[in-house]
């Protein structure tokens, strides 16, 4: 059996653990995996920080932004916009209702449909939340030369495509 256990690595940062490829996986895709699984970590650390610095979440400001982009937007649309399970999505909508943040309506259509929309508090808070996105994406894509960033881009697309096409092949 393949020794699984974590390693202390110095290659991305004191604190980044190099695991063994599992059986079945080559060297490179699990190099490629590992250096996704720590960008994600690491973003998912300064986008708290950046966020919560400025008095706002980075899960409330994504539906915030996303309300600004389609205002009426159903819960199930929003919670495929914004990458999240339903469950988590209802919780954070309800968490958002009883502060002020946003309303709902029943759709006129289909009474099964809840539409969504941000209030002025709720445009107010994605607004504030506008400028540390700003300095968050200033700072961590910016410093890449443009041709390393459409490549970064393109290829994040590609994995993007991947992920999509196996998630709809186990629902199907």
């Amino acid at each position: 059996m393949k020794d699984c256990g974590p390693h202390m690595t110095g290659r991305h940062g004191p604190d980044v653990f190099d695991f063994t490829p599992p059986e079945g996986v080559d060297a490179l895709s699990f190099e490629v995996f590992r250096a996704l699984m720590d960008t994600q970590r690491l973003n998912r650390q300064l986008l708290m920080k950046t966020m919560t610095g400025h008095g706002g979440h980075p899960g409330q400001a994504g539906v915030l932004w996303a309300l600004g982009a389609r205002e009426g937007i159903s819960q199930r649309e929003l919670a495929d916009m914004v990458h999240a399970a339903p469950p988590t999505v209802t919780t954070m909508l309800q968490k958002m209702e009883r502060s002020g943040l946003i309303e709902r309506w029943a759709d006129e259509e289909d009474q099964r449909i809840t539409r969504r929309a941000a209030r002025r508090p709720g445009r107010a808070s994605a607004q504030r939340c506008g400028g540390p996105q700003v300095q968050y994406v200033t700072a961590t894509h910016g410093p890449m030369a443009e041709p390393d960033r459409r490549e970064l881009s393109r290829l994040i697309g590609i994995l993007a495509n991947n992920i999509s096409a196996t998630l709809h092949g186990l629902e199907d």
